[in-house]
């Protein structure tokens, strides 16, 4: 991963930064990030639908964010692209506006990422079933990491509940919140892919969808054949397809195998398209 080269790691450096200020401030910082639904109604703060994420209340929900953007946030940025962080907007406006509404006579603050973090987590779950993480030179399949992280989250959680009286209704809102969310898109993305992947199919139906790396076999071409398929060998060329349809080409290839897939002259051209995508 690039420094700060993606939205999940901005992101990721911003909620740092605050999570420390609201440290060293006793907790000033995050007073003004929260989200209380009297102040919102009567007092018009309306930049604490979009600031309560920021506020983070325990450590153990920053490290689950931390966890959740650095380890999966690129990943599916290179799956959905710029409309990552409007999925994530959208879900931090959805329950904002929803806390607002519902709990008007409530004195308990809505607070903490726990809601974009599951989000991210079920997304890439769904997204890559299969899909290992590299972690300090460990390769880990990604559904393990979510399944021991969720459940330390929520364990912590529950015990602070207990312990501290904290009111649990927040918390179940923002984890179930997430959850169902990270399925909805999955769906709807997966619903769309459908309609229009028989489109492209007819517009490239003679072009093979994935390069192949080329192992020669030396003994084969000394006796003058190869048992190499040829569309193994056939080096994809690009020169009769806009770069719309190649970036949904490569698109689909990071769907089925993964980032590690693509070859540098692919990456290189994804991250020309998305930064000039309009």
């Amino acid at each position: 991963m690039r420094p700060f080269s993606s939205f999940s790691q901005r992101f990721l450096l911003i909620a740092g930064v605050v999570y420390l200020l609201n440290s060293v401030s006793k907790g000033m910082i995050g007073a003004n990030l929260e989200l209380y639904p009297s102040l919102v109604l009567h007092n018009f703060q309306f930049w604490r639908i979009l600031t309560y994420p920021l506020a983070s209340p325990s450590i153990g929900g920053m490290i689950l964010l931390a966890m959740s953007l650095y380890f999966f946030g690129e990943e599916l940025e290179m799956v959905f692209r710029r409309r990552l962080p409007l999925f994530l907007l959208a879900v931090t406006v959805f329950q904002g506006v929803g806390y607002t509404l519902l709990f008007q006579d409530s004195g308990t603050p809505l607070a903490g990422s726990e809601a974009i973090s599951l989000y991210i987590l079920t997304l890439f779950l769904w997204t890559f079933p299969r899909r290992a993480i590299d972690i300090f030179g460990l390769h880990v399949r990604g559904d393990v990491i979510i399944l021991i992280s969720s459940f330390a989250f929520l364990t912590v959680s529950a015990i602070e509940v207990l312990l501290m009286k904290l009111p649990y209704f927040p918390l179940a809102i923002q984890s179930g919140l997430g959850v169902f969310a990270g399925l909805l898109t999955v769906f709807m993305y997966m619903q769309t892919s459908t309609r229009t992947k028989p489109i492209r199919s007819r517009d490239t139906q003679t072009i093979p969808i994935f390069d192949e790396e080329y192992h020669p076999v030396e003994s084969d071409f000394q006796q003058g054949y190869s048992t190499v398929q040829p569309s193994a060998r056939h080096i994809v060329s690009y020169d009769h397809i806009n770069d719309e349809e190649r970036a949904n080409i490569l698109l689909d290839k990071i769907f089925a195998h993964g980032t590690d897939s693509l070859t540098p002259d692919e990456r290189d051209f994804l991250d020309y398209y998305s930064k000039n995508l309009k």
